[in-house]
């Protein structure tokens, strides 16, 4: 393990595959750059998810709140900004901070973590070396959240998508970023983009040939609810959008 535990940053150009019809980029394209920086860092720090498989352990996403001010432009230029957080034995935090080419800060997200025995696919205590690798003397970017969110029965919109071997990651389940594209697709373009605000919380894995169900519940105050179902009814992803 290193001892030099400093904030990492990476700069990236928005290319035309991570945009949208407004040629904004999308959530999901946001998400897998919390991913690429958080394994690029975690790499730095000798604990990413290569090394942790050597000793039958990964890294899991378990919940991710996130609050966009502005989606970066294509072609634009950012900056994120990402280190982890105290936490406890079975609970890791890491931030992120979005920056514009100005330096001006244009979103955050907080993100939870878990690590998981690969043979028994369960929870499991962090070893004491990745515990001590935390930066405690910064604030969180957003509040810590106790509170669960809870799934529901009425839906207002329902889409279906087949698991694809494409959908997959390193871990052999279905990649974080693609439940919230997943999720995305149940709103119109025109609505997607005004979407600023996502709570999701990662409840079970999902692997190929599952039938995922996208389900949406609107509410008051262009507040939506989301759940996404597998093919035996189990509930994979909660979330809820503004």
């Amino acid at each position: 393990m290193t001892d030099d535990i400093t904030i990492h940053s990476e700069s990236f150009k928005i290319r035309a595959s991570e945009v949208d019809q407004n040629g904004k980029a999308t959530l999901p394209a946001i998400c897998s750059l919390f991913q690429e920086v958080a394994g690029n860092h975690a790499l730095k720090l000798n604990f990413d998810i290569t090394q942790l498989h050597d000793q039958n352990l990964t890294w899991v996403l378990h919940r991710m709140d996130i609050k966009i001010d502005r989606y970066p432009n294509w072609r634009e230029k950012i900056t994120i900004e990402t280190w982890p957080a105290a936490g406890d034995a079975l609970r890791a935090y890491r931030n992120y901070r979005i920056l514009n080419e100005e330096g001006n800060l244009i979103g955050v997200c907080l993100s939870y973590w878990m690590m998981i025995n690969l043979k028994t696919r369960k929870p499991t205590r962090m070893p004491k070396d990745v515990l001590d690798l935390r930066l405690s003397d910064i604030d969180h970017v957003l509040p810590v959240k106790s509170d669960r969110i809870m799934p529901f029965e009425e839906t207002n919109v329902e889409k279906k998508f087949v698991v694809r071997e494409s959908d997959l990651d390193m871990n052999k389940h279905v990649n974080n970023a693609r439940f919230v594209e997943w999720l995305m697709e149940t709103y119109n373009n025109d609505k997607a983009y005004l979407i600023k605000n996502l709570d999701i919380m990662f409840m079970q894995e999902s692997h190929f040939g599952d039938i995922i169900i996208s389900e949406r519940k609107d509410e008051e105050y262009q507040n939506y609810r989301h759940q996404l179902k597998n093919q035996e009814g189990k509930i994979l992803v909660l979330a809820t959008c503004s």
